[in-house]
C-alpha cells in the first residue's frame, strides 16, 4: 500500500494541500500508537473494499440481475420528489471556540491558534492552512504547524456567547434545531410568509445582528430543506452566505460535484469505502446507484442514495426525550489511580451540571475510556434509583473504574447516564411514595379507620409473623432518588461482586430481626395512657389502640343521637379523639 496510512479529510473549510498534509501526518506519526491504530483501521477498510469489489464483479457479469436492480432504482427515483415548498436556513458560527478566545486575545488573530489540550477542539483559519483541524491530536498539529498556539478550553465562556446567538435566532423560529453551541437549523417558512421578506436579505440581517451582539461572525446557508441549508453554509465560509434556489434543478446542480463526504452522516470509514469503489461525488452515486444497492445494507443505501438526490427532512419533528446524556474529555496520557479518580470527579461534576440543566435524572451509568493505544473500553451499571448528583455519579464511576482494572495509561475518559427520566416527575412520585410508606409504617401496614367515622379499624391477627416477602418489598421500596450514603453502600456491594438485590434482601432481613429483638416488652397507650404488656408484639398494642379509638367514636355517636343540643360538645370530643389519634400516629413515626 503506497498511500499514507492516515486518511485525511481535506474538504474542510480553510484547508489547503490535502495530499501533502497526508504525507506530513504519515511521516510524523509513523511508529506511534496512533499510527498503529490508523494502520489497523486502514487494513480493515481495504479488506471490506476488496470484498465489495468482488461482489460488484459478480454482479456485472449477471445481466439479468443488473436489469432487475436498475429497474428497482428507476422505480425509487419515480417514487420521491424534491420538496421545495419550504425555506430553511443553517447558521454556523465561524471557528467558534477560537473566535471566543480571540475576543480576549486580539493580538493572536493573525497567528495560528487552536483550542484544546491533547486533542484539537477548534483551529482558526490561519492554522487550517497548515492542515490543522478539529479532532486531530495536538502532537500531529504541532508537526504540521510548529508555531501553533494552544489555548485551554473555557466552556462557560462559549456557553454564554452561545446563549446570545440562540436568542437572536429564536426570534425567527422558536422551534429551531440546535446542532451544538455554534450551529442551528431554522425553518423560516412561516416567518417569511408573514413578513414577505426576501430570504437572503433576512438572513444577511440576522448575521449582522449576531455580529453586533457577539462581535463574532457566522456563516449561513439557505435551501429547501435542512440538509441543503447545512451544506450551503459551508460554501462561503468564513463569514459568508450561499443560497440554493427553491427548485429541484437548482438542488441537483448544487449537489452534482459535491464530495460524498460532505453529506451529513457520512464519516471517515464510509468515505474510504465509497472512494475505494470510485464513488467520489453525489453524481457518481446517482449514476451508479444500482452498484451501491448491491454492496450496502438497505438502510445505508437509502440514506446515501436519497441524500445525493437532495431528498431530506424539511419540517420540524417532535423530538423524543433524550435517551442519554454524556460528558467526556480527552487529555494527555495519565496512568495512576489518583489521576483516574480525579478525572472521574471532574467529569461527574460536568455531567451532573448538564443533567440538572436539562432537569433529567438517570439510573444507568456507563464509564468509557480510551487507552493510550487508542482502544475503546466501557463498563456499565444499572442503578436501582435515579440520580443527577455529582457525588453519587462519581461514587459509581469510581467503582466501575475499579471493576475495569486498568493497567495501562489512558487518554480519554467519559461518563454516560442513560435510562433518563424527568427530574420533577420523579421527585413528585418520590415524595408521594415516601409519605405513603410512612403512613403505612405508622399503622403496621394495615388500613386505618377514619377517626370521625363509626367503622372500626380492621387489624390483621398475624402481624406478629410478618410475611418475609412483604417485608423485603417494603424495605426495598426506597425513595426513587438515591441518597449519597445509599450510593456508597450499593456501589461497594457491586464492587465486591455481590448481587445488590439479594445482598440487600439478606441484610434487611437481618436488620429486621435485630429491630424485633430490640423492641421493648411494654408500651404506654397514647390515648388512655395505660401501660400495655405486649411482649414486643405490635399487634397487641394496635388492637388496644383500635379499641380505644372505637369506644370514643361510639360515645360520640350515642351522644349525638341522644341530644342534638350537644353538638358543640361532640365537636370538642371529636377534636380530642383526633388529637389522640394523631398522637398514636406520631408515636409510631418516632
Amino acid at each position: 500500500m503506497n498511500e499514507p496510512i492516515f486518511h485525511y479529510y481535506g474538504n474542510k473549510a480553510g484547508v489547503e494541500g490535502a495530499d501533502q498534509i497526508k504525507q506530513v501526518i504519515d511521516d510524523a506519526t509513523r511508529g506511534s500508537e496512533y499510527y498503529k491504530r490508523q494502520q489497523e483501521k486502514r487494513q480493515q477498510v481495504l479488506q471490506k473494499v476488496n470484498k465489495m469489489q468482488m461482489e460488484l464483479e459478480n454482479y456485472n457479469k449477471n445481466e439479468q440481475k443488473k436489469k432487475e436492480i436498475k429497474e428497482i432504482i428507476q422505480n425509487k427515483v419515480k417514487e420521491f420528489q424534491i420538496n421545495t415548498d419550504r425555506i430553511w436556513a443553517h447558521f454556523d458560527m465561524d471557528m467558534f471556540y477560537v473566535a471566543c478566545e480571540l475576543l480576549d486575545k486580539p493580538e493572536l488573530k493573525d497567528k495560528p491558534v487552536a483550542v484544546g489540550q491533547s486533542i484539537v477542539s477548534t483551529a482558526n483559519y490561519v492554522a487550517r492552512k497548515y492542515g490543522v483541524r478539529s479532532a486531530m491530536p495536538t502532537f500531529v498539529a504541532k508537526k504540521l504547524c510548529p508555531d501553533i498556539i494552544f489555548i485551554p478550553c473555557h466552556f462557560e465562556k462559549y456557553k454564554s456567547v452561545s446563549n446570545i446567538f440562540m436568542t437572536i435566532l429564536k426570534k425567527y423560529d422558536d422551534n429551531l434545531e440546535s446542532m451544538g453551541l455554534d450551529e442551528a437549523n431554522l425553518d423560516l417558512t412561516q416567518y417569511i410568509n408573514n413578513s414577505q421578506e426576501d430570504p437572503a436579505i433576512l438572513c444577511e440581517n440576522i448575521r449582522k445582528d449576531i455580529f453586533l451582539a457577539t462581535q463574532l461572525t457566522a456563516s449561513c446557508g439557505i435551501g429547501p430543506n435542512k440538509m441543503i441549508a447545512k451544506l450551503a453554509s459551508e460554501i462561503n465560509k468564513p463569514n459568508g452566505m450561499h443560497v440554493v434556489q427553491q427548485t429541484p434543478t437548482a438542488v441537483l446542480n448544487f449537489l452534482e460535484k459535491l464530495p460524498v463526504r460532505k453529506i451529513p452522516g457520512i464519516g471517515n470509514i464510509t468515505e474510504q469505502i465509497l472512494t475505494g469503489l470510485n464513488f467520489n461525488t453525489c453524481k457518481d452515486v446517482r449514476d451508479r446507484a444500482d452498484q451501491l444497492y448491491i454492496i450496502f445494507t438497505p438502510k445505508t443505501f437509502e440514506y446515501i442514495f436519497y441524500s445525493c438526490w437532495g431528498v431530506a427532512r424539511n419540517y420540524h419533528v417532535e423530538f423524543e426525550d433524550q435517551h442519554s446524556i454524556s460528558c467526556q474529555r480527552t487529555f494527555s496520557s495519565i496512568s495512576t489511580q489518583r489521576e483516574f479518580e480525579d478525572k472521574i470527579d471532574y467529569i461527574a461534576d460536568k455531567l451532573a451540571e448538564e443533567m440538572q440543566s436539562e432537569e433529567k435524572v438517570g439510573n444507568h451509568l456507563t464509564l468509557i475510556i480510551k487507552t493510550a493505544k487508542f482502544e475503546i473500553r466501557n463498563k456499565s451499571l444499572q442503578l436501582n434509583q435515579y440520580t443527577n448528583q455529582a457525588k453519587q455519579i462519581s461514587i459509581y464511576g469510581k467503582q466501575l473504574l475499579k471493576i475495569m482494572q486498568l493497567d495501562e495509561p489512558i487518554r480519554l475518559l467519559g461518563l454516560k447516564m442513560s435510562s433518563l427520566a424527568n427530574e420533577k416527575q420523579i421527585q413528585k412520585q418520590s415524595i408521594s411514595t415516601y409519605f405513603k410508606r410512612q403512613y403505612e409504617k405508622s399503622v403496621g401496614q394495615e388500613n386505618i379507620a377514619s377517626v370521625k367515622g363509626s367503622k372500626s379499624h380492621q387489624i390483621s391477627e398475624d402481624n406478629d409473623s410478618i410475611n418475609k416477602e412483604r417485608l423485603q418489598q417494603q424495605e426495598l421500596s426506597k425513595p426513587d432518588i438515591i441518597s449519597d450514603d445509599e450510593a456508597s453502600s450499593i456501589s461497594n456491594q457491586i464492587l465486591s461482586g455481590v448481587n445488590s438485590k439479594s445482598h440487600q434482601s439478606q441484610a434487611q432481613q437481618q436488620q429486621y430481626l435485630q429491630k424485633q429483638q430490640a423492641q421493648p416488652k411494654s408500651f404506654r397507650c397514647p390515648i388512655c395512657n395505660k401501660e400495655i404488656d405486649c411482649k414486643g408484639n405490635n399487634t397487641v398494642l394496635n388492637k388496644h389502640i383500635d379499641r380505644c379509638i372505637t369506644q370514643q367514636n361510639v360515645i360520640v355517636e350515642q351522644s349525638d343521637e341522644s341530644n342534638r343540643n350537644f353538638s358543640e360538645q361532640k365537636k370538642k370530643v371529636s377534636s380530642k379523639i383526633e388529637s389522640k389519634a394523631q398522637k398514636s400516629l406520631n408515636f409510631f413515626k418516632k
